[in-house]
């Protein structure tokens, strides 16, 4: 859990602001024992030893957050940090650093040394630019980090991140302020909206040259909590941006005794769009086969109850336009009949 891994390298860093420290410190740090982070704050090197890449990577940026959180406590973070410290979808890499400050005496720029492990991996240096809003942005204390409120913090994602990216997060964003259940999607709606309306009110505060203002609006009218998976926001975006109108989500229907809920319907056409987020069917022979059963007993009996099925898998976003196509000759031969 991303809590306890936090807690885990916070734990590990070494303060200090000593100047009887430094000679120690930096004696340590000649030794490869001590890797710095921030002025005063370093990790040691052991705490990163015996982890791969993808884990050393994750660590040494949350390493660096902590950093950040221990010498600038009064920083808010904001933008796709945020998110990742939330919890929310962030897909690969995060960039930029977003960074706010009240205070105008604070530092314009963050500086994040190079960090090398083993003479043979490292991490490059990072520099995060501090914006200084006229107005102070709401936030949070979570994990031990000061972040930018939920809302704010889809809302920056929204403006500063590509739509492939923010999009996704901004549905994520919905789902949990509404608390989504496919099951009281009466409720679940209403409280979308309301949720939606909170979103565009953080916009709202933004200063009005804000970047990515517009494009943030265009996203956050036309996010959906109904969406479960980063892959089935993006499969309804891009739908979106080929003009497709009409569609919803978790669209529940009742067929051959069983209950299923449509990823992305077109109700009026009786056209599924099912995304398969599943990287795998099962650990076991049987599990598998059950897996793959169930699929195509789902997509038969929505067949003969008169639906015209179109299955994505995450490979498919590669292709993302093949997609679109198929779901558009699915529309023509449809509104033809």
């Amino acid at each position: 859990m991303l809590r306890d891994r936090v807690e885990s390298i916070r734990s590990s860093l070494v303060v200090t602001d000593s100047h009887a420290a430094k000679d120690h410190i930096h004696r340590r740090t000649q030794k490869g024992e001590l890797i710095r982070l921030l002025a005063g704050i370093y990790i040691p090197s052991a705490r990163l030893i015996g982890l791969n890449l993808s884990e050393r990577r994750t660590a040494v940026f949350i390493a660096r957050m902590c950093a950040l959180s221990l010498r600038y406590p009064d920083y808010v973070i904001s933008g796709g940090v945020a998110a990742y410290i939330l919890g929310l979808p962030v897909d690969g890499q995060i960039e930029k650093l977003t960074l706010y400050a009240s205070s105008r005496d604070r530092p314009r720029r963050i500086h994040f040394p190079a960090v090398t492990i083993d003479k043979n991996e490292r991490f490059s240096a990072v520099t995060a630019t501090v914006s200084r809003p006229r107005s102070q942005v709401p936030s949070i204390k979570y994990l031990g980090f000061r972040i930018a409120t939920p809302a704010r913090v889809v809302v920056d994602c929204a403006r500063l991140l590509n739509e492939q990216r923010g999009f996704p997060i901004v549905c994520a964003g919905l789902a949990r302020a509404c608390q989504f259940d496919r099951f009281r999607q009466d409720e679940s709606r209403v409280r979308q909206e309301e949720a939606r309306g909170e979103f565009h009110e953080a916009l709202a505060d933004t200063p009005l040259n804000t970047v990515g203002r517009e494009r943030a609006r265009w996203i956050i009218d036309r996010a959906d909590a109904g969406c479960e998976s980063p892959g089935e926001s993006l499969v309804l975006l891009a739908l979106l941006r080929a003009g497709i109108n009409g569609m919803t989500t978790q669209e529940e229907v009742q067929v051959a005794g069983h209950t299923y809920f449509i990823d992305i319907a077109l109700p009026n056409l009786k056209i599924a769009i099912e995304f398969d987020g599943r990287i795998k069917y099962g650990d076991t022979v049987n599990e598998v086969h059950e897996s793959i059963e169930a699929e195509q007993r789902r997509q038969r009996d929505l067949e003969r109850a008169g639906w015209t099925v179109v299955r994505v898998r995450w490979s498919d976003l590669k292709l993302i336009d093949e997609v679109v196509a198929q779901v558009m000759v699915a529309i023509r031969s449809r509104s033809a009949r």
